[in-house]
């Protein structure tokens, strides 16, 4: 009985891997949250869906994981690295223990070398190769998705080559209806991008101008200028901005993150253009961080200065995923011109109206506050993208996990098979050889 068994437990644990994603991505379906959350008011409900196209469904294992690594916090970043290391480098150690061989230096140098490599490639990937994209769709005609932060090439620190139409397709695939381009002091994206913008604001995704300068160590936008008109003659806010008529609503300025919201400079308050909005997420690392950490600081300060909550990509040109998306209720803006639209957000803006405003995330995990949370951090990483899937997502991970193990497998098994056939004929070629030696030697007797 013995004697079966065991090579039936050896056939199985080859696909231990497809097994163990299987019961994974099982699992966590019967405890599976919404991917979207109400980044200020975690328990509101959330209007909107996720949209995936089709072929971000089929490659789900590699979308949902890029995306998942593209919305980390830097503390996180070094969780995944450790679970992954211990992982790929672990089973190495331990296979070698089982099959009696020891601990090995060199094979381990080179597994974590490989392992380096590895996450190289995969961080260059999820950076700059093209991939579908999540979207948000919102079904209330009346409700316009906002970017309040974005760059082009024309910062100093903005990805060669990505210029605005690039930063436009970009907000499209992700659901936006209009963005802001804030290059570091300087227009020239904006610029670009607004030769370029439909008639309507229904016609398209539309670039509107902004600006991102500097104040006592903070970021502030400004946004509602022309940018034909105003003259950047500083990177600081207080020689900055000469001339900002930005129509019948006075220009603004919204607070970005990272940054010490209790070092804001008075005069963000008090002068011409003010302080009308802060940003309660940022797509940065360190901005999410932020997010996590100082969520209710960020929330309690906009209430007490009357700032509405907003939220930006801060997006340089660099990955394929957008982290949240600021929801206006403007009604009638698809048939507003880019400038009226313009005008419209920085009055819901400065109104402060809550039930106008919302700031909708793709849910990621908290980060940890704690040493022993910290350690454990890229468990909590994989379970909260696991439990975020679509049923769509939970199929094509089977598949795929099982389409890799099976494959390789029947590839093996028609090698040996043609092996086999190889030697079986060899082994009949050698048995008729002397046969036909013999016969050839008595022909020639006679």
């Amino acid at each position: 009985m013995r004697q079966v068994v065991l090579p039936r437990i050896r056939r199985l644990s080859r696909y231990r891997w497809p097994l163990l994603i299987t019961f994974c991505v099982s699992v966590t379906a019967a405890f599976s949250l919404s991917p979207l959350v109400d980044i200020a008011r975690p328990d509101a409900a959330v209007g909107a869906t996720l949209r995936t196209p089709v072929l971000y469904d089929i490659l789900a294992p590699a979308s949902t994981i890029l995306d998942a690594f593209t919305m980390l916090t830097p503390s996180q970043y070094w969780a995944v690295f450790a679970l992954c290391g211990i992982l790929f480098i672990g089973s190495g150690i331990v296979s070698d223990a089982r099959s009696g061989r020891g601990f090995r230096a060199l094979r381990t140098l080179r597994m974590s070398a490989r392992f380096a490599g590895g996450t190289t490639a995969v961080i260059g990937i999820m950076l700059v190769v093209p991939r579908p994209m999540a979207s948000l769709h919102m079904s209330d005609p009346n409700l316009v998705v906002v970017d309040f932060h974005s760059h082009t090439s024309a910062s100093h620190d903005g990805r060669p080559g990505f210029d605005a139409e690039k930063n436009r397709a970009w907000h499209r695939e992700a659901g936006f209806n209009a963005v802001y381009i804030t290059d570091h002091r300087t227009f020239a994206g904006a610029i670009e991008g607004l030769e370029m913008n439909p008639a309507t604001a229904g016609g398209g995704t539309v670039i509107l101008p902004g600006v991102e300068l500097r104040d006592a160590g903070e970021h502030p936008l400004l946004i509602g200028v022309d940018p034909r008109r105003t003259r950047i003659t500083s990177p600081d806010w207080k020689g900055a901005a000469v001339e900002t008529d930005g129509g019948s609503v006075p220009p603004i300025l919204i607070l970005s993150l990272p940054g010490n919201i209790d070092n804001v400079p008075i005069g963000e308050f008090t002068g011409t253009v003010r302080l009308a909005g802060i940003e309660i997420h940022d797509g940065s690392p360190r901005g999410i961080a932020q997010t996590e950490r100082d969520r209710a600081r960020i929330i309690g300060f906009g209430g007490e200065r009357r700032l509405t909550l907003v939220s930006g990509s801060d997006n340089h040109g660099w990955a394929e995923a957008a982290p949240a998306w600021s929801v206006l209720r403007i009604p009638g803006w698809r048939g507003m011109t880019p400038p009226a639209l313009d005008i419209a957000i920085r009055r819901t803006v400065i109104a402060g109206d809550p039930g106008a405003t919302q700031v909708i995330a793709r849910r990621t995990a908290a980060t940890a506050t704690r040493k022993w949370q910290a350690s454990l951090g890229g468990l909590a990483v994989a379970t909260l993208m696991l439990r975020t899937r679509s049923l769509r997502d939970r199929f094509s991970w089977i598949v795929w996990s099982w389409g890799l193990a099976i494959f390789p497998a029947m590839v093996s098994r028609t090698r040996r098979k043609r092996i086999l056939v190889r030697r079986r004929a060899n082994i009949r070629a050698s048995r008729q050889r002397p046969l036909i030696e013999a016969a050839a030697a008595m022909e020639a007797a006679l």
